[in-house]
C-alpha cells in the first residue's frame, strides 16, 4: 500500500473533507481504488467528488452527505494498492527513493534517504546519518546516479554539503 493523503478536517456540512495530498499524481477520482486506514483496518472507499480549493484537495466519498458521517475519519490516512502511472526516464516515486542508501562518488556510505521534502525551489532529500540529518537538493548537480535495483543513490559531495 502506498500513502496518497491524509484527511485533515471536514469542509462544510455536506460530507466533504480536506485531504493533505502526499502525491503529485491525480489520485482522487472516481476510478481510483483507494483505502482508508482506520483502527489498523483498511476500508475501501469510492470517491464521489474531488476539487481543489486554495491548494487543498477536497473530496466526498462513499456517498456520505453529512458532516457527522465523515467526522470519524478525520486523521485517517488514504492509501492506494499500486502505482500505475508510467514514469518518464529519470522520474521516480517518492516511495521508491525513501530507504535507499546514499553514497559519495568514492562509494562511501553517507546515510539513508529518510524523507522527501517539497519546497518552492524544488525537492530535497532528507538523509539520515548516524548522528544527524542532512538535506541534499534533488538536482543533477548533486544526484549523479540512482539505482533502484541496487537500492542506492550516488551523490556528488561538495564542500559544505555534509
Amino acid at each position: 500500500m502506498f500513502l496518497v493523503g491524509k484527511i485533515i478536517t471536514t469542509h462544510g456540512i455536506n460530507g466533504e473533507v480536506k485531504v493533505k495530498s502526499e502525491t503529485n499524481f491525480p489520485r482522487f477520482n472516481s476510478q481510483s481504488k483507494l483505502y482508508l486506514e482506520k483502527e489498523k483496518q483498511m476500508i475501501p472507499i469510492h470517491i464521489n467528488s474531488h476539487r481543489i480549493h486554495q491548494g487543498i484537495d477536497l473530496i466526498t466519498f462513499n456517498d456520505y452527505k453529512n458532516i457527522n458521517d465523515v467526522i470519524p475519519y478525520i486523521g485517517c490516512s488514504i492509501y492506494t494498492e499500486h502505482l500505475s502511472e508510467e514514469l518518464k526516464e529519470n522520474e521516480y516515486y517518492y516511495e521508491d527513493l525513501i530507504g535507499l542508501n546514499t553514497y559519495n562518488e568514492e562509494n562511501h556510505l553517507i546515510g539513508i534517504v529518510n524523507d522527501i521534502i517539497e519546497v518552492p525551489q524544488g525537492i530535497i532529500l532528507e538523509i539520515k546519518r548516524e548522528k544527524d540529518l542532512k538535506l541534499i537538493p534533488f538536482v543533477d548537480e548533486f544526484i549523479k546516479e540512482i539505482s533502484l535495483d541496487e537500492k542506492k543513490i550516488i551523490i556528488h559531495v561538495i564542500e559544505g554539503l555534509l
